[in-house]
């Protein structure tokens, strides 16, 4: 993807973000737009406070809201990647906190370095693991296995970034969930490619 992406650690078990945000960028290039974070996420807090995976109902309208906002999400991160222009404002429409933060500085990374994203990932299966909460209080945990293959940076004159962390299907999570009255991202989490 047109992206260096590192971890934001969401705390599995009770949905709830970390406050520290995402890992900062490194600035070396990557033929992906996703790099490997450098830290993988960790489940925090008691496993009762969150539905299991096995109790949640994918046809639910929760359920449903986060699948389809996690999609936004990269739809936005697509689009906004293909000129990376750090100051376009689509990513606050799907995204917030650490995860928008993140985002924002690896989208200004990948401009001072004269880079550009061309392709899409594929969402292989994003699943609804986790709820917490109800109403606009509820909290959805999204996983997916994303696959970049052919979402890529390139130069300016079309030349592919080679080097780096190497495409392919990469375990993502999400959390969802309403901020101002609209869902959004507030954390995000990538595994090294070959993980799902």
């Amino acid at each position: 993807m047109g992206v260096v992406l590192g971890a934001t650690l969401l705390a599995a078990a009770g949905c709830a973000s970390s406050s520290s945000g995402a890992s900062k960028a490194p600035s070396g290039p990557t033929s992906s737009a996703v790099q490997a974070p450098t830290s993988s996420p960790s489940a925090t807090g008691p496993a009762e406070s969150a539905s299991s995976s096995a109790a949640v109902d994918q046809n639910s309208p929760q359920s449903q809201a986060a699948i389809a906002t996690y999609r936004a999400m990269w739809a936005d991160v697509v689009k906004v990647q293909a000129t990376m222009n750090d100051r376009d404002l689509t990513l606050t429409d799907h995204l917030t906190g650490g995860a928008l933060t993140y985002f924002h500085q690896a989208i200004y990374l990948n401009k001072q370095n004269g880079y550009v994203a061309k392709g899409e990932p594929k969402l292989l299966h994003p699943t609804a693991t986790e709820i917490t909460g109800s109403g606009d209080s509820a909290k959805v945990l999204v996983e997916d296995c994303m696959d970049d293959t052919s979402y890529n940076l390139y130069t300016a004159d079309s030349t592919l970034v080679t080097g780096g962390q190497p495409n392919g299907r990469h375990k993502t999570q999400a959390l969802v969930e309403t901020t101002g009255g609209v869902l959004k991202v507030s954390a995000f989490a990538l595994s090294a490619a070959g993980t799902c």
